[in-house]
């Protein structure tokens, strides 16, 4: 009964369960934890797949140097299990693992083979699908490491005193050449764009960053919705212009109004002035 109540306890799993894992492991709790990753885990699984996971959390861990930074996204089935303390230990998890795992884009693979203090996020999974009950998954995850900045992050909307919540992001910033600023400047800027981005939500960093058919896509928007305007050809570039400098302001970052600075100046404009240079960003969300 002792061995019932702490697999119990460890796992989450059905009562049920528990017992078909400590017959099958000779009553040896770290034997049928085992056990229950492998077959528990495995018919939950089959029950659950396919079903639609469009809740969950985001998580980011940053490194204590402020040198390396992970952003995870890990889905549920509902909101219920999504902040439920075993689903928020497992992004916890999955964040830490990734931000011990090698940089660069990470593949599905690379993922779930990532561990954290010897446990994978294949067997963290595992776990929590028996303990949850629900179809869970890993759909993104990103690391980002600095070698002359550092890397800042927001997570907004946090589930209690962890560092997951409905959205983050993270961004990477640096003297810019000539500048001398300070750890506790890039801090402070940093963590303020990253707010800003999870509000505002943009898809490039500059216009340089804009893929050339994505530009070109909106001027044959643009030309469509002016129509036969009779004016001329210098006017109606002008005009193109003026549109695309909206269309900018719309998905760059660097021209988007700063949303937490006071006055809104140009995200551009503040980099300068503080002497910053913006190498990057990244963000997740649940919706």
């Amino acid at each position: 009964m002792s061995s019932l109540k702490n697999l119990r306890a460890q796992s989450g799993a059905p009562i049920i369960e528990c017992k078909k894992a400590l017959e099958n492991a000779g009553d040896d709790l770290g034997a049928a934890m085992d056990w229950l990753r492998e077959h528990g885990a495995a018919k939950a699984s089959s029950k659950l797949q396919g079903r639609e996971t469009t809740e969950g959390l985001v998580g980011l861990k940053v490194s204590a140097d402020g040198k390396t930074a992970a952003l995870v996204k890990v889905a549920s089935e509902t909101d219920f299990a999504g902040r439920s303390a075993p689903f928020v230990g497992l992004v916890g998890h999955v964040a830490s693992a990734i931000l011990s795992s090698t940089d660069g884009v990470l593949s599905e693979g690379d993922i779930l083979e990532a561990a954290s203090e010897g446990k994978s996020i294949k067997d963290a999974l595992d776990e929590a699908i028996v303990a949850i009950r629900e179809n869970i998954s890993v759909p993104d995850a990103k690391k980002m490491q600095s070698t002359y900045g550092m890397v800042v992050g927001y997570v907004h909307n946090k589930v209690d005193s962890s560092e997951a919540g409905t959205a983050a992001a993270v961004v990477e910033v640096a003297p810019a050449a000539g500048s001398s600023v300070s750890d506790d400047v890039l801090q402070s800027v940093g963590k303020k764009l990253a707010m800003h981005i999870v509000a505002a939500r943009p898809l490039y960093l500059s216009p340089d960053n804009v893929p050339i058919e994505d530009l070109e896509r909106e001027k044959e928007i643009i030309l469509k919705q002016m129509g036969e305007t009779g004016k001329p050809a210098d006017i109606v570039e002008k005009i193109i212009m003026g549109k695309m400098r909206k269309f900018y302001e719309g998905v760059c970052l660097t021209e988007q109004a700063h949303m937490i600075e006071d006055q809104n100046p140009k995200v551009s404009k503040v980099l300068q002035e503080a002497g910053i240079e913006l190498m990057r960003f990244e963000t997740l969300s649940i919706s």
